[in-house]
């Protein structure tokens, strides 16, 4: 083997130790312990209602719904992350007391400041009410806030609110044609 070939391939086999062991596998996780932004809200309260009494199908239409969201994201730098976001809800809706169903999600830039995270962007999902179905299309904007840490790391509760502007697509009967909700709830940060 010619003196230049063995000492690149040396270059390359410590390369590949430093790279591969266990030091840089800690390193990758740390990195991705401090960037990553996840918010489990387990008690969400929630109205969703029809945009204007110009609604020529449901002009009244007012839903009250509880469920659960859930958020994942990484910061980018900056305070600044992209997060993803999923949200169910269940509940009643207009005078008949029918079971209604929303489940929406979305992709959003959040930034952060200190104890507290805004985030808006685009959402998409699906409402069922009395057997009329509609795709969700729209944007939301919204925002969490550490309450009190949960021991010493990073593990805190959390509150968040969140306002959703949507139009109802594809409804044939029941469901308005554009709703705004307005949604709260408690739960857990990492």
């Amino acid at each position: 083997m010619t003196p230049p070939l063995h000492r690149a391939l040396q270059l390359a086999l410590v390369a590949a130790v430093l790279l591969g062991g266990p030091l840089a596998h800690a390193q990758r996780a740390a990195w991705l312990r401090d960037r990553l932004d996840v918010e489990w809200v387990v008690g969400t309260g929630g109205w969703r209602a029809a945009m204007g009494s110009g609604d020529v199908r449901t002009p009244g239409f007012d839903a009250l719904a509880g469920g659960g969201e859930f958020v994942l994201g990484l910061d980018i730098g900056v305070g600044l992350a992209i997060v993803g976001d999923g949200r169910v809800m269940a509940g009643r809706a207009g005078s008949s007391g029918q079971t209604y169903f929303e489940a929406l999600g979305s992709l959003a830039l959040q930034l952060r400041l200190g104890r507290v995270r805004l985030r808006a962007g685009p959402a998409a999902g699906q409402a069922i009410w009395r057997g009329d179905r509609a795709t969700l299309v729209g944007a939301f904007i919204g925002g969490s806030i550490d309450l009190f840490p949960l021991g010493n790391g990073r593990l805190s509760t959390t509150i968040l609110v969140r306002l959703d502007l949507d139009a109802d697509l594809g409804a044939m009967t029941y469901l308005p044609d554009s709703s705004v909700a307005l949604a709260i709830g408690i739960g857990v940060r990492y």
